[in-house]
């Protein structure tokens, strides 16, 4: 992604983490860590969820306070301390603490904790990013429906904290033999209707890890989403699309189409969840925006 024009170098003064204690490490040596690192003149707020949505509500509280919000967990996480933030000027800071980290690692920031702790509490540079929106809820890098969306629905929470994105593959293989949705689909002024078996609405261009991509040129900075319409029926061909997305051969598939709009809206026949960035927070009917340089995130300086 291109540095943006408004990026800065700036210390913060008054830094809020939020911690989500399902993380896949431990809340309290995070905070140990956290505290360890203080510098001299900044003011550290520690504050771990206990139920969902608990993120959302916590980042709002510290938004009028902090200098710099930090989410502490996975994207799921991520997404909501950014849906606490939205409409504030204050920026967002990641601290990776999930099975994919993908948003952070796509900004490039570290994996690494202690890293990742003194990118927030030492000099960063604030990165202006777009934020996409399902209703009042806020999402960095991709929203679906579909296999998607029924497989993190089936992913065993416990198993997740334990082994990662592996946990994702039985459900996945269940989802991959559930009969598609008959989905309406309005983008900008244009409606149309498909059977599919996954719709991806695309802030961030890639899965699992920045190297794998879903299709050329989608980003977080050109004030437009990327809807992916998968449109192969059939456990064969499924897979076989899946494959291309595997191996990035994506954009090449005659069962993928690839829009680009600011405003979405979602259908479904039978209803179908909806997950934003891992984790399912709706289900259709949904209605997809984008809000362009919303958001700024503290990244390393390069």
């Amino acid at each position: 992604m291109n540095t943006p024009d408004r990026s800065q170098v700036k210390s913060s003064r008054k830094i809020s983490y939020i911690i989500n204690p399902a993380t896949r490490r431990d809340a309290e040596q995070i905070a140990e860590r956290i505290r360890a690192a203080r510098p001299d003149g900044v003011e550290i707020e520690i504050a771990q969820t206990a139920e969902p949505g608990d993120a959302i509500r916590l980042a709002q509280i510290a938004a009028r306070t902090a200098s710099l919000v930090v989410a502490c967990g996975g994207d799921g996480t991520v997404a909501d301390v950014t849906t606490g933030i939205f409409g504030t000027d204050v920026p967002l800071g990641i601290i990776p603490a999930g099975s994919t980290n993908i948003i952070a690692r796509d900004l490039g920031i570290p994996t690494r904790l202690e890293s990742a702790i003194a990118l927030t509490v030492g000099p960063h540079r604030l990165t202006t990013i777009d934020v996409g929106r399902c209703g009042e809820r806020c999402f960095l890098h991709i929203a679906g429906a579909g296999i998607d969306s029924r497989f993190f629905a089936d992913t065993d929470r416990s198993l997740k904290r334990r082994i990662g994105w592996l946990a994702y593959l039985p459900p996945a293989a269940r989802a991959l033999r559930l009969p598609p949705a008959r989905f309406q689909l309005t983008v900008d002024d244009r409606r149309t209707s498909v059977t599919s078996p996954l719709i991806l609405v695309a802030n961030g261009g890639s899965i699992i890890t920045p190297a794998l991509h879903l299709a050329e040129n989608v980003r977080r900075d050109d004030g437009l989403l990327d809807l992916l319409i998968f449109t192969a029926r059939g456990l064969g061909p499924v897979t076989r699309t899946l494959g291309a997305l595997m191996t990035m051969q994506l954009t090449r598939s005659s069962h993928v189409v690839r829009l680009q709009a600011r405003n979405i809206s979602i259908e479904a026949s039978p209803a179908m969840p909806i997950q934003l960035d891992g984790d399912v927070v709706a289900q259709t009917p949904a209605h997809f925006t984008i809000a362009p340089a919303a958001l700024q995130v503290a990244t390393p300086i390069r």
